[in-house]
Parts: structure tokens; sequence; C-alpha cells
């Protein structure tokens, strides 16, 4: 329940009738988006792209952090792709992301209690902090329905108001021993962005200046990241360091996850791990760069480039 202090919930009530009534339903179908989850300690428990839908989650009976009793112990359904979901339908198969500790003890949403094994008590400054879009939620997770492409983040942030959230943002693909730039941007609850100067990027020599940029040279292909100060650390991002014509050296790969139900997935563009799991799915990673696909069970089928490698596919289509 992020950003709602105990005193504040009949006008978080309110505001979750309010947007729901006006939300598009998405229950009858699944959605891609990106889902990061990130500890009080700056740990990245999960950064990846995630199909997610209709989900239930067992309710803790362990969750008083919002004071007793805690969950019910019983299911709940949660319709539609939702903030809340996509960690559970990832949490399925990302361990880091188990247990999933949840109270239905408010008539009007879930509140959100642990994540792996990151948690808050009551009494704690502590609280999980939701932000769609770098926008901090107003609303539940389980009531904020995702679009196709959104950025969802749930910090464990260490006291109110929460830090800034950093982001980087770097070229997918570059030379060897070619320096490129890097530029690192801070958001407030708002969604208002600013540069980020004497941020610390991977790789990076130098802190960004003022205008958030800064240089990297990466001999191999690598994953990036920003940290500055008690802020929230970025995204990792994915530079493929192309060695010879479209082929990228020791490859990070972005995950692309799928439900146990018939999911459609597309690549990223980067170099993907797929793992589409269960259900007849149809994967299409056509135009990325060396993907892994792993279709899962089901009868699939996957549309792939010449330079993937696939596994239990019942169809596969190359150029």
């Amino acid at each position: 329940m992020p950003r709602t202090m105990l005193k504040t919930i009949p006008v978080a009530c309110l505001v979750a009738s309010a947007l729901a009534v006006g939300a598009t339903s998405a229950s009858a179908a699944t959605t891609t988006a990106d889902v990061r989850v990130v500890s009080n300690t700056g740990a990245t428990l999960a950064d990846q792209s995630q199909v997610t839908g209709d989900v239930t989650i067992n309710a803790d009976p362990g969750a008083d952090c919002f004071g007793p009793p805690g969950g019910s112990g019983s299911p709940v359904s949660v319709t539609g792709p939702s903030a809340l979901g996509i960690v559970k339908d990832a949490s399925d198969s990302n361990g880091a992301l188990r247990p999933l500790s949840v109270t239905d003890q408010f008539g009007f949403g879930l509140g959100v209690c642990g994540i792996g094994s990151f948690s808050f008590n009551q009494g704690d400054t502590s609280f999980w902090y939701l932000k769609v879009n770098h926008v901090g939620a107003q609303i539940g997770g389980d009531k904020y329905l995702l679009n196709a492409g959104d950025q969802v983040l749930w910090y464990l942030s260490p006291g109110f108001p929460p830090p800034g959230e950093l982001e980087l943002v770097a070229p997918k693909v570059a030379q060897s021993g070619q320096p490129f730039a890097v530029r690192v941007f801070t958001y407030n609850d708002a969604g208002q962005r600013s540069p980020a100067a004497g941020a610390l990027v991977t790789g990076a020599d130098q802190p960004t200046g003022g205008d958030g940029v800064t240089t990297v040279e990466l001999g191999d292909s690598g994953t990036l990241q920003a940290l500055r100060g008690a802020e929230i650390p970025s995204n990792r991002e994915i530079v493929c360091v192309v060695t010879k014509p479209k082929t990228c050296g020791s490859t990070p790969r972005r995950k692309i996850v799928g439900t146990r139900d018939a999911d459609r997935i597309r690549g990223s563009g980067l170099p993907d791990l797929v793992k589409a799991r269960a259900g007849g799915d149809f994967v299409n990673t056509r135009g990325g760069l060396g993907d892994l696909v792993n279709c899962g069970r089901g009868r699939d089928r996957a549309k792939v480039g010449a330079n993937d490698v696939v596994r239990r596919c019942e169809r596969v289509i190359r150029p």
C-alpha cells in the first residue's frame, strides 16, 4: 500500500474507487510490462519484462505491518494486469521475489508488507513504495491496471518522503573499445525529471556532469547501472558491444518471462532470454541480437532470427 499512511486510508479508498471505475478492464487479456523491485539496501531483486494478467495471491496471516490481525490466509483474486499482479507473476520464476506477503484486512484493496526477504513491521518508517512510469502511485498496486510497456517500480523506502529515482539511458549497441555517452536522470514523486549530476555509472571513469552525462568504454558487452547517494538505484541497461558485424560479445541478456497461460511475447531488440513457460505461446524475437528462446510446455510457435537459439518450440519460423 505505497505512499498511503493509515490515517489517510479513507481518502485512498475514495481515490481507488474513482480510478477503478474509469479504468479500462483488461481481465480477459495479458499485458507485457517492465518490473523492477529494489530493496532498502539497494539490491535489485528483479529487473525484467513480464507478461501479466489475472492472478491469485494467498493473503499472509503474518502480514501485520499495518497492524493486526494480518491477512486472512485465503486466496485473493486480482483482476487484470496490475502493478501487484506483475510481481506475483514474476515471482513464479524468480525466487528472489518470494514470499510475497500481502494483507487483505482492508476492504478497499491489498497492502504489501514484504517482497522476498525484505519487509517492514508495524511502527517502522519503511514502506513498499510503488511508481509506474516514474510517478508515485495514488492507489494500491492491486488496483493499478497496466498498459503494455509500462515501467513498474517497487522500492522498500526507508521513510517518507521516498528518495528520488534514478534512470540510466544508454545506447543498445556500441563498438568495442570506443567510448560512448550515457545519461542519468533523477525523478521526483510527481515524475518530474532533471539531470543527475554526480552519479556513478558502471564502467565510467568520471561521475556524471551537470548535464547528467558521462562517458563509458567497454571491451565486451555488459550491464550498466547508476548510483547516487541514497537515491533509488537506476534500471540496469544492457549494452551490446559489437566485435564483428551483427555479433555481440559475451552478452548479458534481457529477461522476458511469460505466464502459465498462452502468451504472445515480443522480443526487445536487445539480446533477450525468453522464458515463455506453460501454455500455447507465440514468441517473436525476429530482428533481435542473438536471442535465447525457451518456449516451455505447451504447443508453441516461435518466429526467430537466424542467430537465435531455440528450445522446446514445436514450430520454429526462421528467415
